[in-house]
């Protein structure tokens, strides 16, 4: 899957059209079967990345570090097709 790159201001910028990063998030549930276990893929693939936080902490608060992440998460799901492989490519074990 290709997304276009993050930058910090995604995180504080109201927008129409989906942000990058939000169409990751949703990819990322649907990468993990959706409901609640789409839900807990996306926080593992998240922590992966380098995204530290728990899940009540908004990006916005870390507009850097959240770029960080998602760019990361963008680069792994560039060539990998399942959740396993996102979680491979990011080096999570």
């Amino acid at each position: 899957m290709q997304f276009d790159e993050i930058h910090s201001k995604h995180f504080v910028t109201l927008s129409r059209k989906p942000l990058p990063h939000t169409l990751i998030e949703q990819a990322l549930v649907n990468m993990g079967g959706g409901g609640n276990d789409g839900m807990t893929f996306r926080k593992q693939a998240l922590a992966a990345a380098g995204w530290e936080y728990d899940g009540l902490v908004p990006f916005a608060k870390h507009p850097d570090k959240a770029a960080e992440a998602f760019n990361r998460l963008r680069q792994a799901m560039a060539s990998a097709e399942t959740a396993d492989a996102v979680l491979q490519a990011l080096g999570a074990s």
